[in-house]
């Protein structure tokens, strides 16, 4: 048999690599392709962690906001409970408090008496 001609060689090596370079730009279009999906997901991922964040760190506000509201109220809970006489360690006890936390509460409760009688003591955060 006789060997294939060069031209025909040729032709063949030609063939395979435009068959290569095919399979090769097809992959290539395939890859392009997923990482426009990926990053597509990707950014929706950012986007959605962000609006969560805006979410929460509301909600935090919103909770610090509320929390300090119920302690002004516990604060003229113990302004009551001292007008009836009671002693600040007697309250402090009442409450399972020490007389350290109930002075905590008490910068409210001195605020209010302070804008009724015209003279407080010292604010303290």
């Amino acid at each position: 048999m006789a060997a294939p001609r060069k031209s025909a060689q040729q032709v063949a090596a030609r063939e395979k690599a435009r068959q290569k370079a095919a399979e090769f730009t097809a992959r290539h279009e395939e890859l392009i392709e997923l990482a426009a999906k990926f990053i597509e997901h990707n950014d929706a991922a950012e986007t959605t962690e962000a609006a969560a964040q805006e979410k929460a760190e509301k909600i935090i506000a919103q909770g610090k906001a509320d929390a300090e509201t119920a302690r002004q109220d516990a604060g003229r809970v113990v302004a009551q409970m001292l007008k009836t006489g009671e002693s600040k360690s007697a309250v402090a006890a009442r409450l399972g408090l020490t007389p350290a936390v109930l002075k905590k509460y008490m910068p409210a409760q001195n605020e209010e008496a302070g804008s009724s009688q015209g003279s407080a003591g010292t604010e303290a955060d």
